[in-house]
């Protein structure tokens, strides 16, 4: 990335609080890019940025393999691919600092524009403070929001709006959202929002209940529905937690709010379970969250049948853990099916493990929990190796791979076949499918960065120097 001429190095600490025009006038540096070929400005008047956050390759292929054993149809995400005027990209995703990104320094690339180190959101290596393009899209008089099933703060959503040297400072993240004014916020991280905060910014409709989306009378949008992350889509579902809003439902939602803008606006969709599933190497869990996040692109889908104003991006920010089935033939498929058996998420099944007081008790608890959960009955060989695990003995000769998740992840991959390399972020190249005006900006291979000055091109954003 060649250097932005104007090098002017903002003060972190009081930079935290700064709004839209505070932040402009501060001449925050927009990043420079080297791209060929731009497309006329303003070809879009709508962005949906979907990202399924950690999704490997082969998340995606899993779970369009279990939709259509399950329901004889392919996933929305595969479905688009045929579609006259779409384009897929490959795309890589290095931080400043190494080969392997974490998710602020890819959403960064996206929100900032240029490469930042691991743990840092729209901060350059050389202490430059970048322009969230959410504070561009704000002085265009364009609406802007964002939807997770991770806390509202975490560092995917924040990469759109805030400026922190580390992905840790939540608090500050969440002042910075209502701040800066962002229409809709919609997940999880009640806990980052105290009542203080809201009553400086009364103008929010605040809802905690899915029951309450709905009762938006079109103020800016806040819906706060756990004090952390939100759950897991198959916890959601068979653990009785109707007051969490699916994806698809908070997209729906946000889309229905962000549609009454006259000068359009640009909305981040993330699915951020999937992740997290990746890293406990939980195949169940992280099937059926990117089959949500399918859902919510099912949404997206329905949104823009009849319209020619939305440029739709569909990505992920990073590989994590690359998941894939792993039995040859006949057998492969019949181990596969035993994925339909799984009711709940490694989180429940550790959280009861948790409530049981003494190891032995644990140990002598443990087979019936991971059955009820799974649907998988361990055999007593691997039961002792699990047993092991939890007492803290290493099993595994990988160092990274013996928590007692990792190995309950590997055990049951003899059952159904899906298994992990690690639980980490990977350095792979990622997927990205894209569609609507100003999807001919988007290069067949492409640096991640290069997307925010998509996004800025195709909607004809206000210079980062523009003061509002």
């Amino acid at each position: 990335m060649p250097e932005h001429p104007d090098k002017l190095t903002i003060d972190r600490r009081g930079f935290l609080g700064v709004g839209v025009a505070g932040a402009l006038a501060a001449g925050i540096t927009a990043p420079a890019i080297g791209r060929e070929g731009r497309a006329t400005r303003g070809a879009a008047k709508n962005i949906i940025f979907m990202v399924s956050d950690g999704m490997s390759f082969g998340t995606l292929q899993l779970a369009d393999a279990h939709l259509h054993r399950t329901t004889g149809r392919h996933s929305n995400w595969r479905s688009i691919w045929s579609r006259d005027g779409i384009r897929r990209s490959i795309v890589q995703t290095y931080p400043a600092d190494g080969l392997v990104t974490d998710s602020a320094a890819a959403g960064s690339a996206w929100g900032g524009g240029e490469h930042t180190n691991n743990g840092v959101i729209n901060i350059t290596p050389d202490g430059r403070s970048l322009t969230p393009i959410f504070l561009r899209a704000k002085a265009s008089s364009k609406g802007t929001g964002l939807v997770t099933t991770t806390r509202i703060t975490h560092a995917t959503p924040a990469t759109f709006v805030a400026n922190v040297p580390k992905r840790s400072m939540e608090d500050q993240i969440a002042r910075q959202q209502l701040d800066r004014g962002v229409d809709v916020l919609l997940g999880g991280g009640a806990k980052h929002f105290p009542d203080g905060l809201l009553g400086v910014h009364r103008g929010y409709s605040v809802c905690r209940t899915a029951r309450t989306l709905d009762t938006n009378n079109g103020d800016p949008l806040l819906g706060l529905f756990t004090p952390d992350h939100m759950s897991f889509e198959i916890d959601r579902v068979n653990d009785n937690r109707s007051n969490e809003p699916s994806l698809a439902e908070m997209t729906k939602a946000a889309l229905r709010n962000l549609s009454r803008a006259p000068g359009g606006f640009l909305l981040q969709v993330e699915g951020g379970r999937v992740d997290h599933a990746a890293h406990a190497n939980d195949a169940g869990s992280m099937i059926i969250d990117q089959i949500a996040f399918d859902q919510a692109i099912g949404v997206v889908l329905a949104f823009t049948e009849n319209r020619d104003d939305t440029l739709v991006i569909v990505t992920t920010d990073h590989g994590n853990a690359n998941p894939g089935l792993t039995i040859y033939g006949r057998d492969g498929d019949k181990a596969f099916e035993k994925i339909g058996k799984t009711r709940f998420s490694f989180d429940w099944i550790f959280a009861r493990l948790g409530r049981i007081t003494g190891p032995d008790a644990r140990k002598k608890a443990a087979p019936e929990i991971i059955e009820h959960a799974t649907g998988i009955t361990l055999t007593l060989d691997e039961f002792s190796t699990l047993a092991e695990s939890l007492d803290g003995q290493r099993v595994d000769p990988f160092k990274l791979a013996n928590d007692p998740m990792l190995v309950l992840g590997s055990l049951l991959a003899n059952h159904h076949g899906v298994a992990f390399l690690s639980p980490n972020h990977t350095a792979d190249f990622v997927e990205l499918t894209s569609f609507g005006p100003g999807c001919e900006l988007i290069g067949a291979m492409i640096d991640n960065v290069e997307l925010n000055q998509v996004m800025v091109d195709a909607l004809d954003l206000a210079p980062a120097s523009v003061k509002s």
